[in-house]
């Protein structure tokens, strides 16, 4: 695939070194790495410190939802990583596409494939739960961040705000006119959003983190408009 260098687009300024290029499968492994090390307690929902393996059910999901996958790199490898949803870029196929995703996605979580413990089935009604209190408690919109992390060992260094940046350059494009982040209140970067323009709007029980961390946590809605 093409690949795209490190921009100035009048917001954020990153060195040369990274590139920005479109997600690979292949690089399924890699983003889970950095997503577990990003929300370790959540990640490791069966105790067994195999955190890599279960993360690879968020960065699969997304990845069926998603128009736009993006992700930075050094050196050749991948450093963070926007998933991104433009409803406009979206259309029938793409809500088709989305929805048999997450059903293989449901079905892989329920048979064992990310994890074996009995919390499976629970969890499966848990996350179906949340998808629907995201869509109520949502101001309308024409898109969502997904998923958004860069490595702890490469941040403060502009990249992600150079992911968003390209992600909400990429939905002005197609004239959206708000974009929504659901996140919940221990894996929140308050300031990175604050900063960049995106307001509070809502909030609900995360029942799918609430379980996984046995402790009442919120799941944030924000959005910036354009």
């Amino acid at each position: 695939m093409r690949e795209r260098k490190a921009i100035d687009s009048g917001q954020a300024v990153v060195n040369d070194d990274v590139q920005f290029r479109d997600f690979r499968r292949g690089d399924i492994e890699t983003c889970a790495r950095i997503s577990a090390d990003a929300w370790p307690e959540t990640a490791n929902v069966t105790g067994s410190g195999d955190t890599v393996r279960t993360m690879k059910l968020y960065v699969e999901f997304y990845y069926y939802s998603a128009t736009w996958l993006d992700v930075a790199c050094v050196d050749g490898q991948v450093v963070g990583l926007l998933f991104g949803r433009i409803d406009r870029e979206s259309g029938i196929s793409g809500r088709i596409r989305s929805r048999l995703g997450h059903v293989r996605v449901y079905l892989k979580l329920l048979t064992g494939r990310y994890w074996k413990g009995a919390d499976r089935f629970k969890l499966v009604r848990s996350a179906m739960s949340d998808d629907r209190s995201i869509v109520e408690n949502s101001p309308d919109a024409d898109g969502e961040v997904m998923l958004f992390v860069v490595d702890g060992r490469f941040q403060g260094k502009g990249i992600g705000k150079a992911l968003m940046d390209r992600f909400l350059q990429q939905a002005r494009k197609a004239d959206s006119k708000r974009i929504t982040v659901s996140t919940n209140d221990i894996g929140c970067n308050w300031g990175f959003y604050d900063k960049y323009g995106f307001k509070l709007q809502g909030s609900f029980r995360d029942s799918f983190t609430s379980i996984v961390r046995k402790q009442e946590i919120k799941n944030l809605i924000f959005s910036i408009d354009l």
